[in-house]
């Protein structure tokens, strides 16, 4: 647990100093626009409210806005949409430390090519210079920290910018998402590699999609279930296996209950052609758990429908006939 304590001993610092701070970056080969595009979307995760303290982690807001940056700014197609290294490499710029239990952890650990997935679960996140962070929550220092990386790196304005970005790139990711499900659905294996920034998102807001295709509703029982803080018992399930293919396509997954979620990945029932209920004769009691022909239940996008070849995959190699 971060314990919110300073890393930095330091005199505090104005506004100038960071100014002159971001405006001097430490890139690869001096052209990359990874630092830049990284703390653009921190100061907007701090406007927006999703880093409220000094701790910056590698959350879907933050992979999403980066997103939205990356695809508005950079045109070259010289480089790879990666946030995992300049999450990495920007301590090199004075002002940001990569910490684990509040203490600093040192960057030889985590290689020089570190994997999304490697900082997610080796640190916490980065913590800023406190006089920095003082900054970033005063929306005029926000502002002109904004504009100062927008004019250097990309000669372009705020006011320019705003046009064709997102005003919330997590929604507009969650949107990009359910709009691929227009394409021909694929049984094949997703690879990490061709974009981890990409599979990271799609694969941390796949849960989200998929259980608001089914308004948070089992998909054979109707069961809707939460908690006071919005936990529920209904998954998000794949239907071809997240171990065997990674495909986080909305077409792959059903909402389900925790028994149907168990029941559905142990092969006791599957669904037909027409996606109606089927149940392996080997099920023995089974009244009251399933009910043989029973429709499921529909999605509020019929694009993101179940995939019929992904359940005849399942009928095949999962459900036991």
């Amino acid at each position: 647990m971060y314990s919110g304590e300073s890393l930095y001993d330091g005199e505090s610092q104005s506004l100038p100093h960071y100014l002159g701070l971001f405006g001097k970056l430490h890139r690869f080969r001096g052209l990359a626009p990874h630092k830049p595009i990284l703390l653009l979307a921190v100061l907007d995760e701090v406007e927006r409210g999703n880093i409220p303290t000094n701790l910056i982690e590698l959350t879907p807001e933050l992979v999403a806005s980066f997103r939205a940056y990356w695809r508005t700014l950079v045109l070259e197609k010289g480089f790879v949409e990666r946030i995992a290294n300049p999450f990495r490499f920007l301590v090199q710029d004075g002002f940001w430390t990569l910490v684990r239990d509040g203490i600093a952890v040192p960057t030889a650990e985590l290689g020089d090519n570190p994997t999304l997935r490697q900082l997610t679960t080796e640190i916490d996140g980065a913590q800023l210079a406190p006089d920095l962070w003082n900054l970033l929550r005063d929306e005029t220092s926000r502002n002109a920290l904004r504009a100062h990386l927008l004019k250097t790196y990309f000669g372009i304005s705020a006011a320019d910018l705003a046009i064709s970005l997102p005003a919330n790139p997590l929604e507009d990711a969650i949107e990009r998402l359910k709009l691929e499900a227009q394409a021909k659905f694929r049984t094949n294996v997703v690879k990490e590699t061709a974009n981890e920034t990409g599979y990271y998102l799609r694969h941390s807001l796949f849960p989200r999609v998929v259980k608001s295709l089914y308004l948070d509703s089992c998909a054979v029982c109707d069961l809707n279930v939460k908690t006071d803080t919005g936990s529920g018992l209904v998954d998000a399930a794949h239907i071809l296996p997240f171990h065997l293919f990674h495909n986080d396509d909305p077409r792959n997954g059903l909402a389900l209950c925790k028994n149907h979620h168990w029941g559905f990945d142990a092969g006791w029932y599957s669904f037909d052609s027409q996606r109606r209920v089927i149940v392996s004769s080997r099920l023995q009691n089974w009244l009251g758990f399933v009910s043989v022909n029973a429709p499921l239940r529909p999605t509020t996008d019929p694009d993101c429908a179940p995939a019929l070849n992904a359940l005849e995959w399942h009928r095949t190699h999962v459900f036991k006939r």
